[in-house]
């Protein structure tokens, strides 16, 4: 007996010294301090839906004076044909294309002057969507995927939409999207048309087409001699993932 009180002596002084210097300390198990039913920060889900990808660094900005077109000077300024364009490697641009798929619906470009004086207040441009191998694209590497022209009033400094009636789904993975303003020969009809740009900055190149200035092949503007005409425009479309096909069979 004198051995086990003895025994229980010391256990009972360890503990109260262990206890006094912080060694040990008393553990169980509890939850976490978050209200019941909470979760911690969502997982952003991919969205689907309506997407708009540019190369513009400021896209409401047009700057006169800034842009240029084969044209046959002053005092008309009445342009021959002229072709602008953008091309977008679509797997640049993920996000915000967080989808397999992107669908071109509508183009937002910019109007420094559009004249038509000399037949009324409006004039025809062709917004044309084409696909490419290559980026820089070349003529040869372009496939034409959809045609758009209207009308456009007579106007200065300002921003034009225009919704494609055929709208080109691309393959985000491999897809480059080559979007061009086409501008046909005014001359004739009294038309001057310069499109809108602006020079605070581009992450990609403004590129222009104007035989009749000697530049037949699509062509950076900076190789030219215009590195500061950054041509304002926005692809506007919808990010979307692939329709998957079902099959079903029926029993007899």
């Amino acid at each position: 007996m004198q051995k086990q009180t003895v025994f229980r002596y010391l256990l009972l002084t360890l503990g109260v010294v262990l206890l006094a210097t912080g060694a040990v300390s008393a553990q169980s198990f509890s939850h976490s301090s978050l209200p019941a039913g909470t979760s911690g920060p969502a997982v952003p889900a991919p969205v689907v839906g309506p997407a708009s990808i540019t190369q513009s660094t400021n896209t409401s900005t047009i700057t006169t004076g800034n842009s240029v077109s084969c044209n046959g000077g002053s005092p008309g300024f009445f342009h021959t044909d002229n072709s602008y364009f953008r091309a977008f490697t679509l797997s640049a641009f993920n996000p915000p294309l967080d989808q397999l798929q992107f669908m071109v619906q509508s183009i937002t470009f910019g109007i420094e002057q559009a004249n038509a004086a000399g037949t009324g207040t409006t004039q025809p441009i062709t917004v044309r969507i084409h696909s490419s191998t290559t980026n820089p694209p070349t003529n040869a590497s372009l496939t034409l995927l959809s045609t758009e022209t209207v009308n456009v009033p007579d106007q200065t400094v300002s921003l034009i939409t225009v919704p494609l009636t055929t709208q080109p789904v691309f393959t985000v993975a491999t897809g480059i999207l080559v979007v061009e303003i086409f501008t046909p020969n005014g001359q004739t009809a009294g038309h001057s048309f310069f499109i809108g740009s602006n020079a605070l900055g581009q992450s990609g190149p403004s590129f222009i087409r104007a035989a009749s200035c000697g530049v037949a092949e699509i062509t950076n503007l900076a190789s030219i001699g215009f590195a500061n005409m950054h041509i304002v425009m926005t692809v506007n479309g919808n990010s979307q993932a692939p329709v998957s096909l079902q099959s079903f069979s029926v029993d007899e």
